[in-house]
């Protein structure tokens, strides 16, 4: 007995069970072909689901620096501290964006690689 994804939700279900608990989805009506399609799409959606995060991210850390900009009178005097502590979260924010993006997108080239 293993464990699979749904393929209507994506949560874990037995790959015995032939209803899913979470979403009410018989696993009977759908062949292997189209649940590979339907993992191939989940796959792609989650990378683009990070890809908005980290434009998200990127528009976070633009606002702390416009913040200090405004705050800085254009550059004229010094800021506080809450523009740099803005823009540090964000860099860090996105370095961990990447590290998801990139496990996700390499999961779809596994899908790419496996299913047709």
């Amino acid at each position: 007995m293993a464990i699979v994804s749904c393929p209507a939700c994506g949560k874990k279900i037995s790959d015995n069970a032939t209803l899913c608990e979470h979403c009410n989805f018989q696993r009977s009506q759908i062949s292997a072909e189209r649940q590979a399609v339907l993992r191939w799409r989940q796959a792609r959606d989650t990378v683009y689901h990070w890809n908005m995060a980290g434009y998200a991210v990127i528009a976070l850390f633009l606002a702390g620096f416009g913040w200090y900009w405004w705050a800085s009178d254009g550059y004229a005097q010094p800021s506080s501290a809450g523009p740099f502590y803005l823009m540090a979260v964000a860099a860090m924010a996105y370095a961990v964006v990447r590290v998801f993006l990139f496990q996700a997108k390499r999961r779809l080239k596994q899908l790419r690689q496996v299913e047709p």
